[in-house]
């Protein structure tokens, strides 16, 4: 009997915890780019792809593009992680979500801006990423625009530099041709 009570009590308490995870003190950004992924690997829509990295630069027209991976930085940016809870000055209305990180925080993400349609869908999104420690150091400045829940264009652009190196630059920059 006592087994049996421990155990809903663990089961009770592990809901809990669940439903405290699940709810988002900022923009959900890591829910709409999962859609997003999920939504253009389904439809494999044709995109034309600029990428540059240092010097080289390639342009790309395809169909064929793993989108986990092409929007990863974009999911980087989320803030609603346990340890960004209570990092971020919040400036929120009806067009407009815009998060800066707080005086004395070293998080990656210092800014998030997000802009909303009349119709309350996103429109654009904005995110400024820096990291620097000893070993290695980077920035990343990431834009994407939607028209009605779709994406249709986003911009990867920053540098990195390992302490023993140069700084390379690099730019992503894709437009999606079809939904």
């Amino acid at each position: 009997m006592r087994k049996l009570l421990f155990i809903s009590l663990f089961l009770i308490g592990c809901n809990e915890s669940e439903k405290q995870n699940s709810i988002k003190t900022y923009f959900d950004l890591s829910g709409l780019i999962t859609q997003q992924i999920t939504a253009l690997n389904k439809n494999q829509p044709f995109t034309h792809k600029n990428l540059i990295i240092v010097d080289k630069k390639e342009v790309l027209q395809t169909n064929k593009i793993d989108w986990q991976k092409e929007l990863e930085m974009f999911l980087q940016a989320d803030l609603n992680k346990q340890s960004y809870q209570l990092s971020y000055n919040k400036q929120e209305n009806s067009q407009i979500a815009f998060y800066t990180l707080k005086d004395g925080e070293d998080l990656p993400v210092k800014s998030l801006k997000i802009i909303f349609n009349d119709d309350k869908s996103t429109k654009y999104i904005e995110a400024f990423l820096q990291t620097k420690n000893y070993l290695y150091q980077s920035e990343k400045h990431l834009l994407m625009t939607l028209d009605k829940n779709h994406l249709t264009t986003y911009k990867i652009e920053g540098w990195q530099k390992l302490f023993i190196g140069e700084k390379k630059n690099f730019e992503v920059d894709g437009i999606i041709m079809n939904k």
